[in-house]
């Protein structure tokens, strides 16, 4: 492998493209993976090295004629310019770039030819349930369903449907599964993606996933070290802090991605969180603001507990930098090397790649550690630590740039096959937390139905599954659609008596509630006057309930809606939905469509977490010869 040459100025044109090494060059380079790492390494530049490092976006590329951001969707010489020029190593994708099969295999091919070296590292989060990238593709249920299924052998099928379906695709890493233990029922970014609130739980399902995955060449990445599930604010928007002691970390957080480790993960993703517990130093923010130290950023918390006490050598994947705990707090370049000196091996993201101008900042950001580097042997010393481990792991996982076969992959991807299964399990995740004798609901032969909710997609999802159980068990469900903000106060009695009026069932749909919902509590309490009967569905986290009173039928689906923090971009989960409506009704022969099977994952306490409303395994049945 020849020596590339440095970069000069960020002028692209006054670059000469690089040649990557072939699939057969490759082939010789597997069969002494040791021996290959340190020649390949040993011919590299600064610059190559640095590029081996980062994982980058191209979430868009520039604007279109509207002047709006315009998703980057197939390859052009200017990206792949940039991908052959900086040698990058990395590349993640988003819902933004992923419209179809043949659209997204023809991007990855792309995207794997600008390459200047090695095979790219292609990235992308299908965590499945709330966090899910593929727009056509096989989401299931999420973590929090597969935990109330309490099924291991679901989470490996679930693993090998993301395997199967994303190295088709011709993905390579997958930045899951999620072992945050879920043990803050406030936590506003993990919830439903975390398996459950019991780290033995948690530890089982985190690793029949991994089992599930590794039958195909896609790797893997726990998040989020040192563990998100005790936080109260979300990382993509501000600093959140974990005050847990060191006792209660090493016997809650830590357990799972201890006990993962062990069982093939391969790779580990920071947390953009302070444990004071764990790393009480002090740093700046640019405003001079002193804080503590986010894991990403914690020498103490990769280099001495993930590095040195447990023993692990895998990759160090920083979550994405140009999150708002990071981007907002510190400057950019900064943090990159802070984190690289800490113990990170693959910087996430610390530049939005999303126009010709983001090429100067990802020049600058170059030059930095490639000077810092020349006056600090301690961070060329670590530089070339983690080139090894990305190097050594491409050659280890046989990661290839071989263009991928379309047809194929249009027989796996959303198969029907895999679409069954991922009913399958969302109908054996269904909790019944609550049941006075209202469901299961007879269908008759005409029926009349009100949906309420707080956000118009879900009210129609919610009526196209109606009609499909209309259409299944003979019968006819008219429905009526009413736009509610349940968590405000603006609702009056004779509005609801009006809304209620002529209805023989309510089905009031929650998403995550808190505080004092009144309109909520305004609705269920004049159902109950008028003695319509009111099923309360949670349809993302299941703690719903806790905060209203009076509920006479609650279910929790474990997630309605996927959803993309980062660029507020939805999409439906149908399958959750879908199964969480069978689970409320019988057919005309008085048999439940779907009986609930799903026992909780996690204890629901009051709004003030001083007393278990609801425990850890509960979950309620139908007495089906009634």
């Amino acid at each position: 492998m020849k020596n590339l040459v440095l970069l000069s100025g960020c002028l692209l044109s006054a670059m000469s493209l690089a040649e990557p090494i072939t699939q057969s060059q490759l082939d010789t380079l597997w069969k002494d993976k040791q021996k290959s790492v340190d020649k390949i390494i040993s011919n590299m530049s600064d610059t190559e090295k640095i590029g081996q490092l980062f994982m980058l976006d191209f979430r868009y590329w520039n604007k279109d004629n509207k002047g709006e951001p315009a998703p980057f969707l197939a390859m052009n010489d200017e990206v792949s310019k940039i991908i052959n020029q900086y040698h990058l190593g990395s590349v993640i994708l988003f819902r933004e770039n992923l419209i179809d099969t043949p659209q997204t295999v023809e991007l990855i091919n792309q995207l794997q030819a600008s390459r200047s070296n090695l095979p790219l590292f292609i990235g992308t989060d299908q965590e499945g349930g709330y966090v899910t990238r593929l727009r056509v593709g096989t989401e299931m249920p999420g973590n929090m369903a597969l935990g109330a299924t309490r099924n291991p052998a679901l989470a490996e099928l679930t693993g090998m449907i993301h395997g199967y379906e994303l190295s088709s695709l011709d993905f390579n890493i997958n930045f899951g599964p999620v072992v945050d233990v879920n043990n803050n029922q406030n936590n506003p970014i993990i919830g439903v993606r975390a398996y459950s609130d019991n780290k033995e739980l948690v530890e089982q399902l985190s690793t029949n996933y991994i089992k599930g995955i590794h039958k195909y060449n896609v790797l893997t990445s726990l998040k989020h070290f040192p563990g998100h599930g005790n936080v109260s604010t979300d990382s993509h928007v501000d600093l959140p802090v974990v005050n847990s002691d060191a006792k209660t970390w090493r016997s809650i957080e830590l357990p799972p991605f201890q006990y993962a480790l062990g069982h093939g993960a391969d790779a580990v993703m920071t947390a953009h969180i302070i444990v004071p517990t764990l790393d009480n130093n002090k740093i700046k923010t640019f405003t001079g603001k002193e804080v503590g130290t986010p894991a990403t950023l914690s020498k103490p918390i990769l280099h001495d507990i993930l590095r040195d006490e447990l023993k692990y050598d895998g990759l160090i994947v920083t979550d994405a930098m140009d999150m708002g705990a990071i981007a907002d707090n510190f400057d950019m370049n900064w943090a990159v090397e802070t984190s690289l000196l800490a113990g990170s091996d693959i910087i996430l993201m610390p530049i939005k790649m999303w126009d010709s101008e983001a090429v100067t900042r990802l020049d600058a950001m170059y030059k930095h550690l490639e000077n810092e580097a020349k006056k600090n042997p301690e961070l060329k010393k670590r530089i070339n630590e983690s080139v090894k481990r990305v190097v050594l792991k491409k050659l280890q996982h046989q990661i290839t740039a071989k263009p991928i076969d379309l047809n194929n992959a249009l027989q796996v991807v959303a198969s029907k096959s895999h679409k069954d299964i991922e009913n399958m399990v969302s109908e054996q995740a269904i909790t019944l937390i609550k049941n006075d004798n209202v469901l299961p609901y007879p269908l008759k032969l005409y029926n009349k139905m009100l949906i309420i909710s707080d956000e118009k997609l879900r009210n129609t999802l919610i009526q196209k599954h109606l009609n499909e159980i209309a259409k299944e068990t003979g019968v006819n469900i008219e429905s009526q659609a009413s736009l509610v903000k349940l968590g405000e106060n603006t609702l009056l009695q004779k509005d609801i008596q009006l809304l209620l009026t002529g209805q023989e069932l309510v089905l009031l749909t929650t998403y995550n509630l808190k505080d004092n919902p009144a309109n909520a509590q305004l609705i269920i309490d004049e159902a109950h006057h008028a003695n319509i009967p009111l099923v309360v569905i949670s349809s993302r986290n299941p703690y719903d309930i806790a905060y209203l009173n009076g509920v006479k039928a609650n279910l929790a689906i474990y997630g309605i809606t996927g959803f993309d923090i980062t660029n507020n971009n939805r999409n439906s989960l149908e399958t959750n939905i879908r199964s969480g409506l069978r689970t409320l009704f019988t057919d005309r022969q008085g048999l439940p469509l779907n009986p609930p099977k799903g026992l909780l994952p996690v204890k629901i306490k009051n709004p003030q977490g001083n007393k278990v409303l609801f425990p850890y395994g509960h979950g309620e049945t139908y007495n089906t010869t009634r």
